[in-house]
């Protein structure tokens, strides 16, 4: 039986979360610890008009000034009125307020870089006229992740409905929760807006990407005589594997009762289809200390290693779903991910909204993906492994698979381009501004 939340624990929940939106992830926290400044900003950003502030600064201060130091001048009287102007609008306003009902229909997964249309369906339910509404005005408070055109309507009558549209940029990959969706009128001189403030939807902007002409994995020595990936979707059958514990991402459909009562923990079945190749794409998310700080709270330039490694894998990614390859997706940031694509058509857009979530990591992932690669290698025929750095452990990685006879595609992404000297001839080495800018096609 669930317990009914005491007043003060509802009020603390409504308090830590401002509507003003947030990013998913190290970057989202801040608004746990500064919710008092969020709250200013949205009353702020709410409220307040570009036209009070002007008669604030050029009106009302200078007469408060004046009046501070004991100048007596007709000035006060014109800093009264526009006092007593501004607190009567606000009243008239308060009464005022229009009833509005909005349904928004926005894309929830857009691309970075990309420019998208949200449409606004709104109907007035209130029984006064709606003049000079403003629809979707918060703003995200870091407009370099994202930024929305607010929509108006001039007049809206008591059970009209029309349907307006505002343009929206989406700038830096990443989830979000975005701004409460909120109308509000400076009716009737545009000193203070009145209006109400709903929830807002969780966004995805996943990274910009290049589809690929061409990807060569290679088999390995143990698979040469497995046939080939072809471009179509496979519609084989699938054959029970084993069982195994249960892990986040699995369906609830494949538990298996039975070895779950047995163990005390939940087990499910896995599947494998016959025939299928399986081809593992472990990415790399680790950066120092010092530009991990430096990426959390700069802007996301051309050069970044980290969203050209992003950008293609999800290119990668985009090539194997439309084969018959059994895709394995292994990243973490910080968060450990693992993705398979066993029995699922379409999965690419769930791995988009992973590849969204990922954040640097100052600690090696590798510790925790490279036990994970290996617990299932005998599954697994080719590892495609999307690198931005390169040391000893890497290189003992490349060659324990492939002294198991798996085929490594392997692809290290620097800054400028610049290939280690102890880095293989014959592997491949790009730049993350020639990802970042197309000009990747086929690997």
């Amino acid at each position: 039986m669930k317990t009914k939340p005491n007043k003060f624990t509802a009020f603390w929940k409504m308090f830590k979360s401002p509507p003003v939106g947030f990013q998913h992830g190290r970057r989202g926290t801040t608004i746990e610890r500064l919710p008092v400044l969020h709250w200013f900003y949205y009353f702020f950003e709410a409220h307040c008009t570009t036209r009070l502030i002007l008669f604030f600064l050029f009106g009302i201060a200078p007469v408060l000034y004046i009046m501070m130091i004991g100048f007596r001048s007709e000035f006060c009287i014109l800093g009264f009125s526009l006092i007593s102007l501004i607190s009567l609008s606000v009243i008239i306003g308060m009464f005022t307020v229009p009833y509005l009902h909005i349904d928004v229909k926005m894309p929830l997964r857009v691309e970075s870089g990309a420019v998208f249309e949200t449409l606004y369906d709104v109907k007035n339910i209130g029984k006064r006229c709606a003049r000079y509404v403003d629809i979707d005005t918060l703003i995200y408070p870091d407009v370099i992740c994202f930024t929305k055109e607010a929509a108006w309507v001039r007049r809206l009558e008591p059970g009209e409905s029309v349907t307006v549209s505002g343009l929206g940029h989406a700038n830096r990959r990443g989830v979000y929760t975005m701004p409460g969706v909120r109308y509000d009128t400076g009716f009737p001189c545009g000193f203070w807006r009145w209006g109400e403030t709903g929830k807002g939807d969780v966004f995805f902007i996943y990274p910009a990407y290049t589809r690929l002409d061409f990807l060569d994995i290679p088999l390995g020595t143990g698979n040469q005589n497995e046939l080939s990936a072809e471009n179509k979707i496979s519609r084989e059958a699938f054959e029970f594997h084993g069982c195994r514990e249960f892990r986040e991402g699995d369906l609830l459909r494949h538990i298996h009762p039975r070895s779950s009562a047995r163990v005390g923990t939940l087990v499910v079945k896995e599947f494998q289809s016959e025939g299928r190749l399986r081809t593992a794409v472990m990415i790399d998310t680790q950066v120092s200390h010092r530009l991990l700080t430096w990426l959390l709270f700069a802007n996301i330039s051309k050069t970044n290693p980290i969203e050209a490694a992003l950008s293609l894998s999800a290119s990668i990614v985009d090539y194997l779903s439309v084969t018959d390859r059994v895709l394995e997706l292994l990243v973490a940031g910080p968060q450990v991910y693992r993705f398979i694509s066993t029995g699922k058509v379409g999965y690419f857009e769930e791995v988009l909204d992973i590849l969204a979530s990922i954040e640097p990591c100052s600690d090696d992932p590798f510790n925790q993906l490279e036990p994970m690669l290996l617990e299932e290698i005998s599954m697994i025929q080719s590892v495609c492994l999307v690198l931005i750095n390169w040391d000893k452990r890497r290189k003992d990685l490349v060659f324990t698979l492939r002294a198991y006879g798996l085929g490594v595609k392997l692809v290290l992404i620097t800054v400028d381009g610049k290939r280690p000297d102890d880095y293989p001839v014959e592997e491949l080495c790009l730049s993350a501004k020639e990802i970042l800018y197309g000009e990747v096609c086929s690997l």
